[in-house]
């Protein structure tokens, strides 16, 4: 038969996660310019097809359809690599989040398609899931840094030194808070993070708890986001790295900030609530049914949705920081927590 390639399932899954993911961008783009409105008192986008729900599509096509630039004595190449490279850096950080538990109760074709009588909806589940995560994650510095370099543009230069500097810093940090959670799963592995989480999550433990704070803080920081988006500050750079980008070129920018946001939220769910988890008081002819997984991961799809929001409401309520103040919190309070939180957690798994 046609569909007897495990292959041909992986290229399936790629291809469903990759629409996904660019769904999910536009329409978090539409999301946020509704809450935006409500927080403002004022409407948001609402013209273009019914409640507003065409304005991603809308906003594409005038991306598609905009001239193409280079500015004078840029280098081309390396100008067009930038936004390629992150919204590359984007899309492979998908491919080791586990949307779902392990489904058991799969037709008849897809066991003997896959050879497996489990299927689970990943890519690819490397033993080293979050370490993998953390390494591509710390490549989407470079396409900010190309991006300011080969523009030729002081601002977009001034722009794309903050955020690489901002972004290294609350690596440090961010990497600490990980190593937390490892420390109490005892594995790199996301879906074994997960399953460690059955009795409670770890957002309920002390070392838990602190390491989540410090993620918090430092979500805001890799994706320059208010009240850290200091990189992008249209009062002092324009819009600082992508200043000469138009067109398509800044819409790679664009949707790669969104998946990145939408990326940190579902590790946020993974790592310390509990994933794709059923409830605890869930009866047991519920779990074992053909439809837990369902349930699994529309729970964990909502718990990401929280922190979604999260990054709306933070941007239309906190004001800047200063640049120095920022780098304060990084290395002189978060970084020091994290060190701390990281013995915590080593007495904690041994002593419980």
């Amino acid at each position: 038969m046609w569909y007897h390639s495990e292959i041909l399932w992986v290229i399936i899954k790629i291809v469903l996660i990759f629409g996904a993911m660019i769904t999910g961008a536009a329409y978090y783009t539409l999301l946020e310019r509704k809450w935006a409105g409500y927080i403002q008192d004022r409407y948001g986008p609402n013209r273009a097809g019914l409640w507003g729900l065409l304005q991603p599509l809308a906003d594409g096509i005038k991306f598609l359809t905009k001239q193409e630039t280079i500015p004078r004595n840029a280098d081309a190449w390396l100008f067009l690599l930038a936004p390629a490279l992150s919204m590359t850096t984007a899309i492979l950080l998908w491919a080791a989040i586990p949307f779902s538990p392990v489904i058991t109760h799969l037709p008849e074709f897809v066991e003997s398609a896959t050879g497996n009588k489990t299927f689970v909806f990943q890519v690819m589940n490397p033993n080293g899931g979050l370490l993998y995560m953390s390494a591509v994650a710390s490549l989407a510095v470079y396409g900010i840094m190309l991006a300011g370099w080969s523009s030729n543009n002081k601002y977009a230069l001034l722009g794309a030194v903050r955020a690489t500097a901002q972004m290294i810093s609350y690596e440090l940090a961010l990497a600490l808070s990980l190593a937390v959670v490892v420390i109490l799963a005892g594995s790199l592995d996301l879906t074994r993070i997960v399953k460690a989480q059955q009795d409670g999550w770890f957002i309920f433990t002390l070392p838990g708890a602190i390491a989540f704070v410090v993620f918090l803080v430092t979500m805001f920081a890799e994706t320059n986001r208010l009240p850290f988006d200091l990189a992008e500050a249209e009062s002092e750079l324009v819009v600082g790295f992508h200043t000469e980008y138009g067109a398509f070129k800044f819409a790679l920018f664009f949707i790669a900030e969104y998946m990145n946001m939408i990326t940190l939220s579902l590790l946020a769910a993974l790592l310390f609530f509990g994933g794709y988890n059923l409830p605890s008081f869930l009866p047991e002819t519920v779990k074992a049914s053909w439809y837990a997984p369902l349930i699994g991961s529309g729970l964990f799809f909502l718990k990401a949705f929280g922190f979604v929001f999260l990054f709306v409401w933070v941007r239309w309520s906190i004001p800047r920081f200063r640049y120095d103040q920022l780098m304060n919190l990084g290395w002189r309070k978060l970084v020091p927590i994290a060190m701390a939180n990281l013995l915590v957690a080593g007495f904690w798994v041994y002593y419980t």
